[in-house]
């Protein structure tokens, strides 16, 4: 029960989390509102872990561990903060819908967890031409919408990647040690990266942006992190990852209720048809026979004219 309730947490905190970037970003350039987002995120962690009389390892294994999950936490959020700048905070989230394809493949390579089935490989065409749909309906919007695109897909990657190395490198720690440790690693990268950006705290904080940063403090940092590292922990990485299958759909409503944002028709087609090849990627078995009973059958009839000739 534990695991279902948290499981849904990540769900309804990840599906406001795009938006929520949007708000925060209100007079702030994107790597403050990121970096400001973290470094509160880590010191806020440091009482928590004194409150759960937790302590934060620092052996290799964690260190390892640390710098797994800050690839998620810096690399991708680095990404898609620039990305949301350029694009609904819907279409993110349709985009992020990538992720459990993308860490089913690499499992597959790093831990043994997948195999690419012919039902699996169908999904990948299905969600690339739906991605491709998505893109092509709003780059005719607007002109600089592929560097959103461009930049939430580099995310999507870096959060894959981290969801498998997460779990590769199986350290066994307190979601709560974990997030903190992820947190202050994924803090010391933007404070080694801030001469090259800096930041810049407006004289004047508009409130809708302090607002969306203190849910992503609270909320989208210590609260969802702690969920999806306790989540890894317990189910297989592709699992986890479905959850940003499901997010899209409820951060569409988000961005529509909350922003007015609308998708064109055709970024509306390609959503469907990207979340329809993600959900054949995930729920393969009975697809997977009957196109192994097709391929077969083909063989034969291949195999039996081959004969004849």
């Amino acid at each position: 029960m534990q695991i279902i309730l948290a499981y849904l947490g990540v769900v309804v905190i990840w599906s406001t989390t795009p938006i929520a970037i949007q708000f925060s970003l209100n007079g702030l350039d994107f790597y403050t509102g990121v970096s400001l987002r973290m470094w509160i995120s880590a010191v806020l962690s440091l009482p928590l872990l004194w409150i759960a009389r937790l302590r934060l390892p620092f052996h290799s294994q964690a260190l390892k561990s640390y710098l797994a999950g800050s690839l998620g936490i810096y690399g991708a959020m680095m990404a898609v903060y620039w990305g949301a700048h350029f694009i609904p905070s819907g279409l993110i989230s349709v985009i992020y819908g990538l992720a459990p394809m993308l860490s089913g493949a690499m499992a597959w390579v790093w831990l043994k967890e997948r195999e690419l089935t012919p039902a699996r490989f169908l999904a990948l065409l299905i969600a690339l031409s739906g991605l491709a749909l998505v893109v092509s309906g709003r780059l005719s919007v607007d002109s600089d919408a592929w560097r959103g695109v461009l930049g939430t897909l580099v995310s999507v990657i870096c959060f894959a990647a981290s969801a498998v190395l997460v779990k590769k490198a199986n350290a066994g720690l307190h979601p709560l040690v974990q997030t903190s440790g992820t947190l202050w690693v994924s803090s010391a990268g933007y404070v080694l990266t801030m001469p090259f950006f800096g930041v810049h705290i407006p004289e004047i904080w508009d409130m809708t942006s302090a607002l969306g940063l203190g849910y992503l403090v609270v909320f989208g940092s210590l609260l969802g992190f702690m969920l999806y590292f306790y989540v890894l922990k317990s189910l297989p990485t592709s699992r986890v990852t479905l959850i940003t299958l499901i997010a899209p759909v409820l951060a569409v409503f988000w961005g529509f209720w909350l922003k007015d944002e609308r998708l064109s028709a055709a970024s509306l087609a390609g959503a469907a048809a990207l979340l329809s090849g993600l959900a054949l990627y995930q729920w393969n078995y009975w697809p997977d026979r009957w196109l192994r009973r097709l391929l077969r059958r083909n063989n034969r009839a291949v195999q039996v004219n081959s004969a004849r000739g």
